[in-house]
């Protein structure tokens, strides 16, 4: 990464539609079936997705994962001075990431992909969308489960008190200690996480915008209207950290793009759904089959 870290890749081929072999010194075809790159959630190591990226690669899709800026393996330690945002992962840890998976799986550079996006993961992913790398890639579609905004207003009960008290206590602690340590200080759960994260986070809590990103280089808001590619946002029954409600709210981060809101009638929570794969792998797989047919 830019900032000197290391971010691991986790990989598998496809399995179920391996290509002919290829004549001497001609290289093998890519695969049929788009490249699925699942991004964590906030907290969330890579290794967490390992049964729905195997589950996947078993259906004929390559898989990768990628890994969360200081989380899981990945080598960033946020402190005072070692500090990013949702901008530097949409701008550097997305692009930079998939460009590796496709040279490492030997696909082209702009080999159909789909974003499988867990939750934080979905956050960063439709900024990803609104920035040129995307098309670059070939990315055509994007799936959320549990992805929503955080927005306190998108909650009812107890959650929502929790955001909107919770959230002022993790700014005001990454406001002053530089950070969000792990301890008694981290109300969240989330781990030692980067102060500008989190206080872009908590921006995001009480005013549903992602406007105003530390070291931006465009307005994302406005890049976002230019996004005309599918969008499927997921939630399974029992998620209480991501309420229909929660997803509606992301959804309206792209006017433009065909995104459409579901619930997952299985209770899968908002982590289980990708140890329990089975479920979410049927939808990955015809959302993705969809995309590739629209973007054919």
């Amino acid at each position: 990464m830019p900032d000197g870290s290391r971010s691991p890749i986790r990989l598998w081929d496809a399995t179920t539609t391996a290509p002919a072999e290829p004549a001497p010194g001609e290289p093998a075809a890519p695969p049929s079936r788009p490249l699925v790159m699942i991004w964590p959630g906030w907290g969330m190591g890579a290794r967490y997705y390992d049964p729905i990226a195997t589950e996947l690669a078993g259906r004929g899709f390559p898989v990768a994962i990628g890994e969360l800026r200081g989380q899981g393996g990945s080598t960033a330690v946020p402190s005072r001075t070692h500090r990013w945002g949702y901008h530097h992962m949409a701008s550097e840890d997305y692009p930079l990431s998939i460009r590796a998976a496709k040279r490492e799986l030997g696909l082209p550079v702009d080999h159909p992909t789909i974003l499988l996006c867990h939750s934080m993961g979905g956050q960063i992913g439709f900024l990803f969308l609104s920035r040129p790398e995307a098309a670059e890639l070939g990315v055509i579609g994007l799936m959320g489960v549990g992805s929503g905004t955080p927005c306190y207003r998108g909650f009812t009960g107890r959650a929502r008190w929790r955001l909107f008290i919770g959230s002022y206590l993790m700014r005001a602690v990454a406001m002053s200690v530089g950070y969000q340590p792990n301890g008694p200080l981290d109300v969240a759960g989330y781990g030692r996480q980067s102060g500008d994260h989190v206080i872009e986070w908590t921006h995001y809590v009480h005013n549903n915008d992602l406007s105003d990103l530390r070291h931006s280089d465009r307005d994302y808001v406005a890049a976002q209207r230019e996004v005309l590619i599918p969008v499927l946002l997921t939630r399974c029954s029992n998620d209480d950290d991501c309420p229909l409600e929660s997803a509606r709210n992301l959804a309206q981060a792209l006017p433009n793009a065909p995104v459409e809101v579901e619930e997952i009638a299985e209770p899968l929570g908002h982590n289980r759904w990708a140890r329990e794969p089975d479920v979410v792998a049927t939808r990955c797989a015809q959302f993705a089959e969809a995309c590739l047919r629209d973007a054919t």
